[in-house]
């Protein structure tokens, strides 16, 4: 991540959004897009769409998704990102943003999912082709992402979701799977063979979740979805805070999925059992790490 991205995730960080009241980073949005010459709109409900690039007549175009809302209220004093040593997923000590408040108070940072944010706008910076769909009120039950503009989505391949916290990724949401890795031509293989690759690389772990929801749920019935781990942590507390190697991590990730997915069209086959899946991830990181 250079200093510019660095200063793009602080200005973002910096600014308070709660559920029905997300007017100030919606305007944010929509003028990064306009200053980078990027087609950006946004629809009644306020979801903001983006669109950079053309694909050809065969291809399809990898979206992005973050949501505007966090479930912080405003409060007008200011949120300050400050660098701390706190706990990673291992608790180890490491250098993390956490939201303190123009007196120093302890505030909602709103990592979740305003990390998500800034690493959707670094990509649109880094790539060529991409959308961007930016959805209100997912904390309040994914309300805008129920309501795209399914137009929009036609000619999506597939949509990678910065909105799971730590070190996980959301293999299934509401019950509902994600992405299937047993498949051999799915966008699951290439994901689970991407954090596997990084577990290796980085010395750092991922583990495979089942999580409630967060947009892409409504997104599934079209393509293939991938959650990735942003790095935060006590989320919807006051005390919530980012590690910031995992947050440098996720935006490496999602480049990567990027390259490796391409501009094509995924839709991964159904599974069974989300739970076996899970498990035979779990194991294959063991290996990977040697603790067998």
């Amino acid at each position: 991540m250079t200093q510019p991205e660095y200063k793009l995730l602080l200005d973002v960080l910096a600014i308070e959004t709660y559920s029905r009241d997300e007017d100030q980073l919606i305007e944010f949005l929509l003028a990064f897009f306009a200053k980078h010459g990027i087609r950006a709109w946004r629809d009644d409900i306020g979801n903001v769409y983006a669109e950079k690039g053309e694909v050809g007549t065969y291809q399809k175009y990898p979206l992005v998704v973050a949501h505007t809302d966090t479930v912080h209220r405003i409060h007008g004093n200011e949120i300050i990102p400050k660098k701390l040593l706190l706990p990673n997923y291992a608790g180890e000590l490491k250098p993390a943003l956490k939201g303190f408040d123009a007196n120093d108070k302890p505030v909602g940072l709103g990592a979740d999912d305003k990390v998500g944010i800034g690493i959707c706008l670094m990509l649109f910076l880094r790539q060529p082709v991409l959308k961007g769909f930016f959805p209100v009120q997912e904390e309040i039950g994914a309300r805008g992402a129920g309501k795209v503009d399914v137009s929009f989505l036609q000619n999506v391949g597939y949509a990678i979701e910065f909105d799971s916290p730590a070190n996980t990724s959301s293999i299934t949401l509401g019950g509902f799977l994600m992405y299937n890795p047993e498949d051999e031509s799915g966008l699951g293989r290439i994901w689970t063979d991407l954090l596997l690759e990084f577990s290796e690389k980085r010395d750092t772990e991922f583990s495979l979740e089942q999580h409630s929801y967060t947009d892409i749920v409504k997104l599934r019935p079209h393509f293939s979805c991938i959650n990735v781990p942003v790095g935060y942590y006590l989320y919807h507390t006051t005390s919530e805070y980012v590690v910031e190697e995992e947050l440098f991590m996720a935006l490496d990730l999602g480049e990567e999925l990027i390259k490796r997915a391409g501009y094509r069209f995924y839709n991964d086959a159904p599974h069974p059992s989300a739970s076996r899946l899970i498990t035979q991830f779990a194991l294959h990181t063991m290996e990977i790490t040697g603790d067998l």
